[in-house]
């Protein structure tokens, strides 16, 4: 089970000089550790730790990185100098500018286990054909499907809608890629036995789907219109050249019979495999960068659409129907598609089997709803003898038996929903089995997804939980449930009304984040100093410089991936999550790998942004002249070190990049290599490279 990596700084006391020693010697990391309270040899309890509340200047620049990626500005340290009440207006302040939305949506992808996916993590819900195959529309679909539900949460937060939403909301943030995606899996059926029950083919039984190239382009409305004599003729370049060099192959035009997932993957770019008339088995074409009947406008055209399920005779949204899809902001799904925990991305993550049979997709709909897992240790009691749903092969072990009660009975509300594939389940025999909602002392009948997602949006853990996921994001550890300022917030989250941005306000102000006052927060795990993981670290790149995704992250071509920071940056530390872990995975400590990765990152960028001649400077990126290192010094203090002039550390640390400027043209380098030397320096401070200093 993953677990919290160890701080890299737990200190009882800080300074300028601790800071300052570092810089000089163009440190990236050191640090001191204090030990953690504990049980002594004898008995004893150890005392916690002498306290020595945080100054402004430290929290403060703490709190504004890791909301939007931006260093304090000196009229903001002064004011909370002289009033430490006015952070709660700053941070109010923060939530306006688009780097929180930007900050919130990453947040919000990993809370609710979206990402750590590839496109093959799909191929469950497509069996047994890959999703999709085309390398441009790959990644694009990808990269859609991680972020829907992050960008859901920040709709429906900037609409006022509670928290709880997340595990009740039938709308959802789609593009029209995405709307195709859910359409298609609710026609393309895979059962518990791995086998399809295409209705495009029960709809169509004898129309043929043909790909050409050489009668030309045809009109799309055509291509979708039933009533059309070119209904699903479709025009793709790639058909001229696919598979010529497999004999019989390759032909013009390719006619398939009647196939949702031939559909499918034309709309994606790609070549469905086929028969040749001369009876060869031709392989799957995965097509070029244009070949996709989805333009790049489809994959970027973010929309609230509300999903529903069908009417009496009402027929399900048409996956193909790409001018509909494009307009609509309703789905008509006979799948149900409610919160977090029935998303195709989160599926991908958490795929099932006939042995598994849901358990683990539960248990993970737990841990992130309410930050809990079934271990065994859970005394509430599931009615009924045996419990509705007990798996009693399974649990015929004694040591088993304890999980078992409660997971089975639980794992009934996907089982009775969902086939082992996550489409519909067609067997009876676990669609007719309802579950029973038996978790930390709550005991209720469900009936279905929706059920399920009231019970877990109305469980005393949820609250609690959230703030925990906070507490994590921002200090890099969690926070003591049994600390009182702990449940004063989370009191307060419930009386908000589940009010996201309320919580952050009122968290990122208290002593649980800024340390400016002992908590048994403090008391018990200290204050941690953690490396800036990559998430944070690139964003704070791209918010004070002005890139443009200086790492990468939502690269979605192999060229921009390659590109020499991006390369680095993929293998840089980074929030992620585990299968059956409650606490995220958080590695808060440096390495040499660590530091070697930063150094080259800080060069790089340096290059970038230092006396770049006017034909290679990037538009909006921050730029320097060895002309005036003054300007340029002042600069990396305040923007990239954190350090606002009005900081007590400012004026040391600039005076001693100063002195490593003079020092470096004394040696020989050219000012411009010596300003390049001297950003690395102020790019590689503590004050830089971790959160909390």
């Amino acid at each position: 089970m993953p677990q919290i990596l160890r701080p890299f700084s737990q200190r009882k006391r800080r300074g300028s000089a601790f800071l300052l020693v570092l810089t000089l010697l163009g440190c990236a990391l050191a640090c001191s550790s204090s030990a953690k309270p504990g049980s002594g040899g004898t008995g004893n309890v150890t005392p916690p730790p002498p306290f020595e509340a945080v100054a402004p200047a430290s929290y403060l620049a703490k709190i504004k990185n890791v909301l939007v990626g931006l260093p304090p500005t000196d009229d903001e340290l002064r004011a909370i100098n002289a009033d430490p009440s006015a952070l709660r207006g700053l941070i109010a302040g923060y939530q306006q500018l688009p780097q929180y939305q930007s900050k919130m949506q990453r947040f919000f992808e990993l809370a609710f286990q979206q990402t750590q996916i590839s496109i093959a993590d799909f191929a469950d819900q497509s069996y047994p054909k890959p999703l999709v195959i085309n390398r441009t529309t790959s990644p694009l679909l990808l990269q859609n499907a991680e972020q829907s539900f992050a960008r859901t949460m920040r709709a429906l937060n900037a609409q006022g809608r509670p928290m709880t939403d997340a595990v009740t909301t039938r709308q959802l943030m789609m593009t029209t890629a995405l709307k195709e995606l859910y359409a298609f899996l609710d026609v393309y059926e895979v059962d518990d036995d791995g086998a399809v029950k295409d209705g495009f083919k029960a709809e169509f039984p004898k129309i043929n789907v043909i790909a050409e190239a050489a009668q030309g382009p045809i009109p799309l409305a055509d291509s979708v219109d039933p009533q059309s004599p070119n209904f699903m003729h479709w025009y793709d370049p790639d058909v001229a050249t696919a598979n010529a060099d497999v004999a019989t192959c390759n032909a013009d035009p390719l006619t398939y019979p009647s196939s949702a997932m031939a559909i499918h993957r034309l709309l994606y770019g790609s070549l469905d495999n086929h028969k040749s008339p001369t009876g060869v088995a031709c392989p799957p074409f995965s097509g070029g960068d244009t070949a996709a009947q989805l333009s790049a406008d489809d994959f970027d055209d973010w929309t609230l659409v509300t999903l529903r399920t069908p009417e009496a005779g009402e027929h399900v949204s048409r996956f193909y129907d790409l001018p509909a899809l494009r307009a609509a902001n309703e789905l008509v799904l006979s799948l149900p598609r409610v919160g977090f925990f029935t998303t195709p991305a989160f599926f991908a993550n958490w795929q099932t089997n006939v042995s598994n049979q849901m358990r683990v997709t539960l248990n993970q709909s737990l841990i992130v709803a309410l930050g809990a897992q079934v271990d065994g240790s859970d005394a509430t009691h599931t009615p009924g003898s045996p419990p509705p749903g007990l798996d009693t092969v399974h649990a015929a072990s004694g040591a088993c038996f304890g999980c078992h009660q409660t997971l089975d009975p639980l794992r009934s509300i996907f089982s009775a929903s969902y086939s082992w594939n996550y489409h519909a389940q067609l067997d009876p025999a676990w669609s007719g089995q309802k579950g029973m909602f038996s978790f930390q002392s709550v005991t209720e009948p469900v009936a279905s997804l929706a059920d399920f997602g009231a019970v877990l949006g109305t469980h005393p853990l949820f609250a609690a939980a959230w703030v925990q996921k906070l507490c994590y994001y921002v200090n890099s550890a969690p926070c003591l449930a049994s600390d009182p300022e702990f449940q004063r917030i989370v009191a307060l989250f419930q009386r908000s009304g589940y009010l996201w941005d309320e919580l952050v306000v009122e968290l990122f102000s208290s002593p649980l984040v800024t340390y400016a006052a002992r908590t048994a927060s403090s008391d018990a795990n200290g204050e941690v100093v953690a490396v800036a993981r990559r998430d944070h670290l690139c964003a704070a790149l791209d918010t004070r410089l002005g890139f443009d995704d200086v790492c990468g992250l939502h690269a979605v071509t192999t060229k921009a991936a390659r590109e020499l920071v991006p390369s680095i940056a993929a293998g840089l530390p980074s929030d992620g999550y585990g299968r059956g872990s409650v606490a995220p995975v958080l590695p808060n400590q440096p390495s040499l790998f660590y530091r070697a990765g930063l150094e080259n990152i800080c060069e790089s960028v340096a290059a970038q942004t230092i006396d770049v001649v006017a034909a290679k400077q990037l538009p909006n990126v921050k730029q320097w002249s060895s002309a005036d290192p003054d300007a340029a010094i002042a600069d990396f203090t305040a923007l990239i070190m954190a350090l606002p002039p009005s900081d007590p550390r400012s004026a040391p640390a600039r005076d001693l990049l100063k002195a490593h400027f003079t020092q470096a043209e004394a040696a020989g380098a050219r000012p411009a290599d010596a300003l390049k030397s001297t950003f690395v320096v102020a790019c590689l401070s503590p004050s830089s490279i971790s959160i909390g200093l």
